[in-house]
């Protein structure tokens, strides 16, 4: 089964400079490293806040 764009027919290309691929790398690394556990913690402490006067 296909997704995204590529099932309708249309698939685009793009060139990336080396900076532009480190960039990206560097974002998928940072996001790979945040934990889920760690903002539904800081969520509920958040809508716990927004209860109190």
């Amino acid at each position: 089964m296909e997704s995204g764009l590529a099932s309708y027919g249309v698939l685009t290309m793009i060139t990336l400079s080396d900076d532009e691929v480190a960039l990206l790398r560097a974002i998928l690394t940072a996001l790979r490293s945040i934990k889920v556990r760690e903002i539904d913690r800081a969520l509920v402490i958040l809508s716990k806040g927004e209860r109190q006067p």
